[in-house]
């Protein structure tokens, strides 16, 4: 037992003086500058692999993902897409969606996952569409932003 605590010691001394004093220290000044301190603003650069994107694409139509959406529209299928094409016109670049509710179509906007989200817009929506009303809906997952 004592041997073996000799030996333990021989070798830690031994491999402790073969390290080099300048790999234990900080090199250069380790005190933090101004211009250190600051908060820059930058561009943030999303990289993925097409792998990722690949599966992304595949995964989208298998998640039952709930949230709301608002409804703007029911009445016939024409009348729905003439509905859903002004609607896309509009500024706010949110998705719509025709949905049979028979014997009726609806046209269904936004794909938001909280209330909180959703009151983001919906007093932009009944500025067009008063009669536009809040469902709870399965909606499509957010979309990864595209790198240039």
């Amino acid at each position: 037992m004592k041997l073996k605590f000799v030996l333990t010691s021989i070798v830690f001394l031994l491999l402790s003086g073969l390290i080099p004093s300048e790999m234990l220290a900080q090199t250069g000044n380790s005190t933090p500058t101004k211009d250190s301190l600051l908060i820059k603003a930058g561009d943030v650069q999303f990289h993925s692999e097409g792998r990722i994107d690949s599966l992304e694409k595949r995964l989208r139509g298998k998640t039952d993902l709930k949230g709301y959406r608002i409804q703007i529209f029911l009445g016939s299928y024409q009348d729905a897409k003439n509905v859903r094409a002004k609607f896309l016109t509009n500024s706010l670049g949110l998705q719509a969606y025709i949905v049979q509710n028979a014997p009726d179509y609806v046209v269904r906007v936004g794909d938001f996952k909280t209330n909180l989200e959703l009151h983001k817009y919906l007093d932009e929506v009944k500025k067009s569409y008063p009669g536009s009303l809040v469902v709870v809906d399965k909606i499509e997952p957010p979309r990864f932003p595209k790198h240039k």
